[in-house]
């Protein structure tokens, strides 16, 4: 009976995990790992190899280098200057607070508008260096979905084969 609500709180904090990538504040993918963590300790790692959760929690670390240097990336990428790699990082923090769960996708491309114009720079470069911020903010968490599927797809199929 014990084991069996550690399943379901483990599957529980893995579903938050999953959209958690999308909203601000939750660590998406590490909770998804802790998700599965919770059910292999529960398990006392029965059923899969410790090598696989290393695995996994390697992935888990890998998210969150992607979470914070995305839409950094993106913003060097098109050509930022160092104004714009710090709105980029500014833009990140500030935006969940001023902007709500939209800011997570646009603070990292406002803070770089922003700060480029500051910088004096051509509001045309600004803008394009704020859109490809945007896109890699954006594709930043569609990678963080494709790792923490992986995570899953390892647990899964642990358990099945």
């Amino acid at each position: 009976m014990n084991q069996i609500v550690f399943y379901i709180f483990g599957a529980i904090i893995s579903l938050l995990g999953i959209v958690g990538i999308f909203l601000p504040l939750f660590p998406g993918v590490p909770m998804v790992f802790a998700g599965v963590l919770i059910v292999c300790i529960a398990s006392k790692f029965s059923f899969i190899s410790s090598t696989a959760v290393a695995i996994m929690g390697i992935l888990a670390l890998l998210s969150i280098a992607v979470d914070y240097l995305s839409g950094l990336l993106g913003a060097k990428y098109a050509g930022a200057g160092l104004y714009g790699s710090l709105g980029a990082v500014a833009g990140a923090i500030f935006g969940v607070g001023i902007l709500g769960p939209i800011g997570v996708i646009l603070g990292p491309a406002l803070g770089v508008l922003i700060f480029e114009i500051i910088a004096k720079r051509k509001i045309e470069k600004s803008a394009r260096v704020a859109a490809y911020t945007l896109f890699s903010t954006f594709i930043g968490m569609m990678l963080n979905l494709v790792i923490a599927v992986a995570i899953l797809l390892i647990f899964v199929g642990a358990i099945f084969i």
